[in-house]
């Protein structure tokens, strides 16, 4: 339901200026650039013995905030979970491509949208396989999970962080293309904030993997369209009395 709204939205939103254009994209540059950063998102999944077991750990190691999330193991939170981070990815650009047809902006929509999440996907592995922090169900003894290395890959939540990025990279688009829009920021931290609890319920995440994730997720999924943004450019710097001063474009 909570995708759907945005799916509909999407498609229903007022027509827009003949030139839809809002971002700036190389091919030559942008392509080889988000091919190597998918790659080295899988990379370390592929490697053998990348992550090294420690556990059975002392669940009283473990801060009391985060705590909580220890003895939690619900599958219908986890399946939920996976449903959200999908819809989320797949809903935006199918909504996009509906709306705007196979025409050059699309086509750097695209562009853009994939390197978001090329590169939330490569700061995810770098965080899990340099960490190595335990599941939550890895500190309760799962032994499904305590010799195996999707045991030790709880900081931080790559399901958490990718909603933000794909959504957050999402609204952007539309408010520069159409104005002013509310709805697109409600969706993002409802999405945002319903898959994080339902990765903690799951037990495949603390708290804090939650947080972190939703936080990087933001960032890359608004300092990558920032890169590519068509026109006078986003941040820029002007004299000012004394010295010079740093602008923002939003």
């Amino acid at each position: 339901m909570r995708l759907a709204a945005l799916f509909l939205l999407l498609v229903v939103s007022p027509a827009a200026a003949e030139d839809l254009s809002v971002y700036r994209v190389n091919l030559a540059v942008d392509l080889p650039v988000t091919a190597a950063l998918f790659g080295a998102a899988a990379i370390p999944y592929l490697v053998p013995n990348a992550i090294t077991p420690s556990c059975p750990c002392d669940p009283s190691t473990v801060n009391r905030f985060d705590r909580v999330a220890i003895g939690l193991h619900s599958s219908t939170a986890s399946a939920l979970s996976d449903w959200t981070v999908t819809l989320a990815i797949a809903v935006p650009p199918v909504a996009n491509a509906l709306k705007l047809g196979f025409t050059e902006p699309l086509g750097q929509d695209v562009v853009v949208y994939a390197q978001t999440l090329a590169l939330n996907s490569a700061l995810v592995a770098l965080a899990k396989y340099t960490v190595q922090r335990p599941l939550p169900v890895t500190y309760e003894g799962n032994p499904k999970y305590l010799g195996a290395q999707g045991g030790y890959r709880s900081f931080y939540s790559g399901h958490t962080s990718s909603v933000a990025a794909a959504l957050t990279a999402s609204a952007w688009t539309l408010r520069w293309r159409y104005g002013e829009l509310v709805w697109p920021w409600i969706v993002d931290g409802a999405a945002t904030v319903s898959v994080g609890v339902e990765r903690v319920l799951a037990g495949r995440h603390f708290p804090t993997d939650v947080i972190t994730g939703a936080v990087v997720g933001f960032g890359v999924g608004t300092w990558i369209p920032w890169l590519h943004r068509g026109g006078e450019p986003a941040l820029s710097v002007a004299p000012a009395p004394g010295g010079f001063v740093l602008a923002a474009r939003f």
